[in-house]
């Protein structure tokens, strides 16, 4: 046995030994929009649910806020019990924040072992009996968010597929998370597939830490498409470029704001 083992007391080494059993692994850090937007008598609102698929206790902790800051004393670790699943609209009082607008980025640190899924719920905005105002059931349906596991570089296009509702006239929805230090500037632009013709471009600030959302209206009133021979006219695809570390994503709803959008079918993650 080497000198410096022999010298170092067996009790301490079993102690930590112990220690290091009993820490929590590090996990990976993952980022998710949230939001809390209401537009008429509908409101949209997320979740985020964690699976452990381990045999042992994980906890997921929040580390970070864009648009704001987090309350003082609010719980910031999630306990996911062994093979079980924890849905954040059950555990009241946890992960507070204060924010300045709907929408918002939380980063998170995620055990291995521990899977993420975030949600887009929209309901009716209603007293009881169907549920404290605002309602939180998304009677009206819900669809899949992203959860990002690594930051897009500065600079770097991004392409956003699918955004459209078919041949339905849809405004596009662009949101826009700025995670660098400075002020960023974003070109946010909406192409049509068929013949990759430019529909529309903006070019937007986003503050250091900060989430945004750019809309696109309908462009039911665009030419034909130039490619006579092409069948699928209403593809459209959005791309933005930012000059800082950012997140993205696109989101389609009905050029109709008085009509109340529902989801009729739902597509579980595969």
């Amino acid at each position: 046995m080497p000198q410096a083992f022999r010298r170092f007391p067996l009790g301490l080494a079993l102690a930590l030994v112990l220690l290091l059993a009993a820490s929590p692994a590090c996990g990976a850090e993952a980022w998710a929009f949230r939001f809390d937007a209401r537009n008429f008598n509908s409101a949209w609102h997320d979740d985020l649910s964690f699976h452990n698929t381990t045999d042992q206790d994980a906890v997921v902790r929040l580390l970070g806020v864009s648009n704001g800051t987090i309350d003082q004393g609010t719980p910031l670790d999630v306990t996911v019990p062994a093979r079980r699943t924890v849905s954040l609209s059950d555990l009241f009082g946890i992960w507070q924040v204060q924010v300045e607008s709907n929408l918002w980025v939380e980063r998170f640190e995620v055990p291995e072992g521990v899977l993420v899924t975030s949600r887009a719920g929209l309901h009716f905005e209603c007293p009881s009996p169907c549920g404290a105002p605002p309602n939180p059931r998304p009677d009206l349906g819900a669809v899949a968010m992203p959860v990002f596991r690594s930051l897009t570089p500065a600079g770097t296009r991004q392409f956003h597929f699918g955004a459209d509702l078919g041949a339905q006239p849809a405004r596009s929805n662009v949101g826009i998370y700025n995670a660098g230090g400075a002020a960023g500037t974003a070109t946010v632009a909406l192409y049509r597939a068929c013949d990759d013709v430019l529909l529309g471009s903006r070019t937007v600030t986003v503050p250091p830490n900060f989430a945004l959302q750019v809309g696109f209206p309908s462009d039911a009133g665009a030419p034909a498409c130039s490619d006579q021979s092409k069948l699928n006219t209403w593809l459209r695809y959005v791309t933005v470029t930012i000059d800082q570390p950012s997140l993205t994503y696109v989101f389609s709803v009905l050029e109709d704001v008085n009509s109340i959008p529902h989801l009729p079918f739902g597509l579980a993650g595969f």
